[in-house]
């Protein structure tokens, strides 16, 4: 809301309501983090040593645990990251028709920039679905696996590391995607070049004026 309708939303913007939405924020999660709680416990393995870890004792356990995790994760976030995303392109888009039909702008500029804001959307969202999906759908696989091999470890593993790689990912698309990283980039580039050049030719006089 604070990007699409940042001046036609202004009564939500307050204080009050501000404090209300945070402490609805912290009150979903703790009923989302409630489960990890009760689950959570201290066992004792056979060579003494104690760890904090999940104590899923029965299928049932597993089954639910591995159904709450996965759409709290992965299918709950999901849509609502596609639908804030679909509603800020809708608006660009429409903010973008709206100003050609005016002739506010040139029109090959602005579209390029939608354009570019188009393919961002499409990348993150690529990125978060392609870095998430495996390991919940090794989590669902893994219900109906009674022995696992090696392979599934290792791909299971691997999977851990890929959702948590996302996290780390997405500053750095927001930066290499920006138009801005790439015209600054070019510039620093140009400069490179031009100092080497004047470096190039300043040695070259100072060879030919000492022979």
């Amino acid at each position: 809301m604070a990007l699409v309708q940042p001046f036609r939303l202004t009564s939500l913007r307050t204080i009050s309501k501000t404090i209300r939405v945070n402490i609805l924020l912290w009150a979903t999660s703790f009923v989302v983090v409630f489960p990890v709680w009760v689950y959570s416990k201290v066992i004792q393995f056979k060579d003494g040593l104690e760890s904090c870890a999940f104590d899923l004792t029965t299928p049932n356990d597993v089954l639910w645990y591995t159904l709450y995790l996965t759409i709290t994760t992965f299918f709950f976030p999901l849509p609502l990251i596609v639908a804030c995303y679909i509603l800020i392109l809708c608006y660009t888009w429409e903010m973008y028709h709206q100003n050609k039909t005016a002739g506010r702008y040139n029109n090959s500029l602005p579209r390029q920039r939608v354009l570019r804001l188009t393919k961002m959307v499409l990348v993150l969202v690529g990125v978060f679905i392609v870095s998430t999906a495996p390991y919940h759908v090794i989590q669902i696989v893994n219900l109906q696996i009674s022995q696992p091999t090696i392979i599934f470890y290792v791909s299971y593993y691997c999977s851990i590391c890929l959702s948590y790689a996302s996290s780390g990912i997405n500053p750095f698309l927001y930066v290499l995607l920006s138009g801005n990283f790439r015209k600054r980039l070019s510039e620093c580039t140009k400069t490179k070049m031009k100092i080497s050049e004047r470096e190039l030719n300043n040695f070259d006089n100072t060879l030919k004026s000492s022979f």
